[in-house]
C-alpha cells in the first residue's frame, strides 16, 4: 500500500474544502476520499450537504481489540464525542476495515497548515484512546472553520431558544436562559445553546451503561461507533457516553436554519433516532448479543462513512 505524507494530504484536503465551499465551474468534487498515511493510519474527508459541512476523519487500526476484552478505546471515543458536543463536536466512529476513527466537522474552506494541525491532533487522540484510554484528552487546538470559530449574537440566540421552547408548549424562558428540558414519554432530553450562539444542541439520554457488562457492553459500544460513522454524512447526530456512564444521543443544527417548519421536523428526527438507538441497546440486552469485530489488513473496499 502506497503511503502519503501528512503534508501532501493536508494540501489535498485544503483544495477539497475550497472545491466544496467555493465551487468554480461545473466540476464537482468527490463525495468522499481517504488515503493511507502509513500501514496503520488513514486520513480522509467527506462532504455533508445535509449539514453544510466537510468532515475531516482520521482512522487508526486497533492493536489490542480482542473479542473477549472490554472496548476501552471505543468507550474513550464515545466519551470524547459527548464531551466535545459543546465545542468542536468531534465524533468517534469505526470502519471495520480501517479501524476506529475520530472526525471533525468543518464549515468553511481551510488552509493546508490548519488542516495538517487538525489531522495531527485527531491522530494523537486516537493514539491516546488506544494507549491510555483512561487519561483525559487534550483540548483540540483552534481550527478556523469548526463549530467554535464564528460567534453569533447571544441575545438573539437566547430569544430564538425561547421561541423554540414555546413551540414545544413550554412557557417563555427567563432572560439569560440557555437551555430547556423536554420529556417524550419516558425519554428525557435537553435543548442547549452552543457556546458559539450559532447552534442548538439536543441531548437525549438512553440507557445506563453501568448495567452493560462483558460482551454485551462491547457489542453496544461497537454498535454506537458504527452508527456514528454512518451518520457523518446525514443530519448531525452521534452517540456518546456522559460522565455518569449514560449512553446519550446528541444532535446539532444551526439556528439560522430553524423556522417553524424545520424545527419540529428536525426535533422529531432526533427523537426518532434516540428511540431507535435505545431499542437497539435494549434488544442487545435482552438477547445478550455477541458481535465480533476485527481489523483486516490490506486495502479497504468499504467507503469511509459507510457500514460494511
Amino acid at each position: 500500500m502506497a503511503h502519503n505524507s501528512i503534508y501532501d494530504i493536508a494540501q489535498a484536503a485544503a483544495e477539497y474544502t475550497r472545491a466544496v465551499f467555493q465551487p468554480a465551474g461545473d466540476a464537482s468534487p468527490p463525495a468522499q476520499w481517504a488515503v493511507p498515511l502509513d500501514d496503520q493510519r488513514q486520513l480522509g474527508m467527506a462532504a455533508n450537504p445535509n449539514e453544510g459541512s466537510v468532515v475531516l476523519t482520521a482512522w487508526r487500526r486497533a492493536f489490542q481489540d480482542a473479542p473477549d476484552t472490554d472496548d476501552l478505546p471505543g468507550e474513550a471515543l464515545l466519551r470524547r464525542t459527548f464531551d466535545t458536543r459543546m465545542g468542536a463536536g468531534l465524533v468517534g466512529g469505526i470502519t471495520p476495515e480501517l479501524g476506529v476513527s475520530l472526525s471533525l466537522p468543518l464549515y468553511a474552506a481551510c488552509e493546508a497548515q490548519t488542516l495538517q494541525d487538525a489531522a495531527q491532533a485527531l491522530l494523537r487522540e486516537l493514539d491516546l484512546s488506544e494507549d491510555a484510554p483512561g487519561e483525559a484528552a487534550q483540548t483540540l487546538p483552534p481550527v478556523s472553520a469548526d463549530a467554535r470559530a464564528q460567534l453569533g449574537d447571544a441575545q438573539r440566540a437566547e430569544r430564538d431558544l425561547s421561541r423554540l421552547a414555546q413551540s414545544c408548549g413550554l412557557d417563555a424562558l427567563p432572560a439569560g436562559a440557555r437551555q430547556f428540558d423536554l420529556l417524550f414519554d419516558d425519554l428525557p432530553g435537553r435543548i442547549t445553546l452552543h457556546p458559539s450562539n450559532r447552534y442548538i444542541v439536543a441531548d437525549f439520554y438512553l440507557h445506563d451503561a453501568v448495567t452493560l457488562q462483558g460482551n454485551l457492553r462491547r457489542a453496544a459500544i461497537k454498535a454506537a461507533l458504527l452508527i456514528n460513522q454512518n451518520a457523518l454524512r446525514g443530519n448531525a447526530f452521534a452517540i456518546g457516553l456522559d460522565s455518569r456512564d449514560f449512553l446519550a444521543v446528541t444532535g446539532r443544527i444551526a439556528l439560522d436554519r430553524l423556522d417553524d417548519d424545520i424545527w419540529p421536523r428536525w426535533l422529531q428526527y432526533q427523537v426518532t433516532q434516540a428511540l431507535d438507538t435505545r431499542a437497539l441497546v435494549w434488544n442487545l440486552s435482552l438477547e445478550n448479543a455477541q458481535i465480533s469485530f476485527g481489523g483486516a489488513g490490506g486495502a479497504t473496499s468499504v467507503a469511509p462513512g459507510e457500514l460494511a
